[in-house]
């Protein structure tokens, strides 16, 4: 625990993945670099499933609207 004190921020985020913290043979908590978001594959992935949801029947896009709006499906 005492190490965690001793990383500065840019040692963090430089982590490749997430790190398991542990205290003798038990995790404990998990140490997480905050990265910004890539915004242009947000973007395509958004892009990608408008395009999904709009070849859809218009009764499946109805269940689905349902089921975002915390109806039934």
């Amino acid at each position: 625990m005492r190490e965690l004190q001793k990383l500065s921020a840019g040692a963090i985020q430089a982590l490749p993945h997430p790190v398991p913290i542990k205290s003798g043979s038990a995790t404990i908590g998990l140490l997480v670099p905050v990265r910004r978001p890539d915004v242009a594959a947000l973007t395509e992935i958004e892009d990608e499933a408008r395009r999904d949801y709009d070849s859809l029947s218009p009764e499946m896009r109805a269940k689905i609207d349902r089921y975002f709006a915390g109806g039934d499906a």
